[in-house]
């Protein structure tokens, strides 16, 4: 990507990235704010206009064919995705600025299923991006309006607007095959913000570069071939969805291949040619999914009620752990099973606590299995239960 006008790559050692510049024009108020976006740790600040972007025929149809799994949020007001003056009346300008966050280290615990450790995505490490980027994109919209005037609305993924097509039109990156932006020189490790204005501010040239090529490492390295040919996610067997967004009991045909994922995937990043491994592991990310499955309410508050991980609940990230139990083929991990199928005070965690032992088996499974059986109440626990002992009954001796 060319650099702007002044010719600068300027490097922060705190973050040991590459600043992005995009290409500017004369308006020295657009450096000021490239600049003071820079100093509060954004990798890439770029400028679009706020027509109507035209990403609709491909939401819809995404749509239609059911892809975006129980986010029925996504099917409302469609108009308000891709129309940015509808969340900010009168906006003539969107600012886009792109967060780094540290990759994950490559590979990641490679014993997982003897240490019986956990995934966390990269992205959860630290406190919740929500929070963090909302506050210093807030301090820039007071930038903004000191040099052009106007009113402002920050938008941090939690409405509706798609950020990807605005980054992409704000000339910050392209369109990676696994639908991620991507960044020259940072790759796809960053998280996107957007500032809107009333103030009209030269717009920076569109991204319209494809540096993917041939290349399609991230189809094959998907574990549940969620990723399309088309560049689009199938919500519904992306892992970061299952892990997440998804509530209920899990198909037991995708739960082996969680592996020890809990919350959130990388595999789509990790194998981009364009992305690098952290060098040192962060045990954070890789936590005891014994201990995951036993925390307790206060615990879980403790441990991340600041941190994106508090999305998917107790009972969702404890139910991710029992699966993750069940596929290491440990026998160490029957005993934090056992207990879970239990006295789990969370229905849906002994759900998928009694289908992990039956993966695991074991001499001593079945016993608890039929112990657990005569204990439990819940219709749909009784049921796994009752599939988790014809497993047993139908292994090979």
């Amino acid at each position: 990507m060319p650099v702007n006008a002044l010719d600068l790559v300027i490097g922060s050692p705190a973050l040991q990235s590459t600043w992005i510049f995009v290409p500017t024009v004369s308006d020295h108020r657009k450096e000021q704010i490239r600049l003071e976006a820079h100093a509060k740790g954004f990798v890439g600040c770029g400028f679009s206009g706020a027509a109507r972007l035209p990403d609709e025929p491909r939401l819809r149809d995404w749509l239609q064919r059911g892809r975006h799994g129980d986010m029925s949020y996504l099917a409302r007001d469609l108009d308000r995705r891709v129309e940015p003056t509808l969340f900010l009346e009168g906006a003539r300008t969107v600012i886009v600025v792109a967060w780094p966050y540290a990759a994950p280290a490559r590979p990641s615990d490679e014993d997982w299923r003897v240490n019986l450790t956990g995934r966390i995505a990269a992205y959860a490490r630290g406190i919740d991006y929500h929070d963090a980027l909302a506050t210093k994109v807030e301090e820039l919209a007071v930038l903004v309006s000191q040099l052009y005037g106007g009113s402002a609305r920050a938008h941090v993924d939690a409405g509706p607007l798609v950020e990807k097509s605005l980054a992409r039109r704000a000339g910050l990156g392209w369109f990676g095959r696994n639908t991620n932006i991507l960044l020259p020189d940072r790759g796809s490790y960053v998280l996107l913000a957007c500032l809107l204005t009333t103030a009209s501010i030269e717009p920076d040239d569109e991204y319209t570069s494809d540096h993917c090529g041939a290349c399609s490492s991230c189809i094959p390295a998907c574990p549940t071939g969620a990723i399309g040919e088309d560049a689009t996610i199938d919500a519904p067997r992306c892992l970061s969805y299952l892990t997440i967004e998804h509530r209920g009991p899990i198909s037991h045909s995708l739960r082996p291949q969680l592996g020890n994922w809990i919350f959130g995937c990388d595999d789509c990043q990790t194998s981009c040619p364009w992305n690098d491994p952290d060098e040192h592991a962060d045990n954070w990310l890789n936590p005891s999914l014994a201990g995951v499955l036993s925390i307790s309410p206060e615990e879980f508050r403790e441990t991340y009620r600041h941190t994106a991980v508090s999305r998917t609940k107790r009972r969702g990230l404890a139910r991710n752990a029992a699966i993750a139990l069940g596929n290491s083929g440990n026998e160490a991990a029957t005993d934090p099973l056992s207990r879970a199928v239990l006295e789990h005070d969370e229905a849906l965690v002994r759900a998928h606590a009694a289908w992990a032992l039956g993966a695991l088996g074991g001499s001593s499974v079945g016993d608890v299995l039929r112990r657990s059986l005569e204990l439990e109440r819940v219709p749909p626990v009784r049921t796994e239960i009752e599939q988790a002992l014809h497993l047993l009954r139908d292994r090979p001796a």
